[in-house]
This record gives C-alpha cells, sequence and structure tokens, in this order.
C-alpha cells in the first residue's frame, strides 16, 4: 500500500470516528434521561391512561429565553397519578452549530416533558402546567395569556 493510500485511510478512519462521537452526543443531548412513556403533545384536552401505565405531557418552550415550565398548584390528585419526574430536552438544529452565543442566539429550543405513572385503579384528576408570562423586555409575571397555562383532565380507565 502506498504512503498517500495509507494517510487516506486514516483519515477516513478519523473522521469516522469523530463523527461517531458527534452523533451520539448529539443524540443524548435531545433525548433526555427519564422514559417518558406515551408523549401527549396536546395543548389542552382529556388523556385517557390505563392502569399502572407510564405517561408524559410534552410543552415545546425556548428555556434559553426564560420558558421555565411547572407543574402549577393544585398538584394532581397522588391517588389518580403520581409525579415522576420532568426534564428539558433541547433540540438540535444548524442553528445550534452556528450560535455563537451572543444575544438573540437561542438555539432551537427545546421540550420539557412532564412524566407521570397512572394509578392501579380508576379515577379522575386535573394536571396543569404553568410558565410565567414574559413581555417583551423579557420581564416575567404571573397571568398573562392562555399560552402560558395549559390543562388537563386525566382519566385512568
Amino acid at each position: 500500500m502506498k504512503k498517500w493510500q495509507r494517510i487516506l485511510l486514516v483519515l477516513v478512519a478519523v473522521l469516522a470516528v469523530v463523527g461517531t462521537a458527534g452523533a451520539v452526543a448529539i443524540h443524548r443531548m435531545t433525548t433526555g434521561k427519564l422514559d417518558h412513556g406515551t408523549v401527549v403533545t396536546a395543548t389542552t384536552g382529556e388523556i385517557t391512561v390505563r392502569p399502572g401505565e407510564l405517561f408524559s405531557i410534552e410543552v415545546g418552550a425556548y428555556q434559553m429565553a426564560g420558558d421555565i415550565w411547572s407543574v402549577a398548584d393544585p398538584a394532581p390528585d397522588a391517588a389518580v397519578v403520581q409525579t415522576v419526574g420532568d426534564e428539558y430536552v433541547r433540540d438540535f438544529g444548524v442553528g445550534d452549530l452556528l450560535d455563537s452565543g451572543e444575544i438573540g442566539a437561542l438555539g432551537s429550543g427545546g421540550h420539557y416533558y412532564f412524566v407521570f405513572r397512572a394509578a392501579p385503579n380508576p379515577g379522575r384528576t386535573t394536571v396543569t402546567l404553568h410558565v410565567d408570562y414574559r413581555d417583551q423586555d423579557g420581564m416575567t409575571f404571573s397571568g398573562g395569556p392562555a399560552q402560558a397555562r395549559r390543562q388537563f383532565t386525566v382519566r385512568v380507565a
């Protein structure tokens, strides 16, 4: 094998390793650590789940811009659903590769997942998600438009 062929072979191998490592890193950044179970993407309404089923409510957000979603009070009835946890998972797009960290460079945003497990017995409860409303200057305050609140009736049947 000629010297230039060996160099080309080494270069291809290095690129393959770098590409694989990058793909693994992106996958880890965009999938989260929690099992999300059945994912509900609706913005409001009724959710019907089976006893013991793991499910999550997904909410799109730009956490870097201050969109911090949470479960609002009152908490859902623990006899109907138990809260497993929540997490924010970033989306990844071409813009993220070019993100310089400057103001206005918010990346691709992401999604919150609020994960619950249905109780073993039938029942009904309400889950309300909330984000503080931000005005055009970035100041937060409670209330705001309907987009700042999402309400679901969860029925275990």
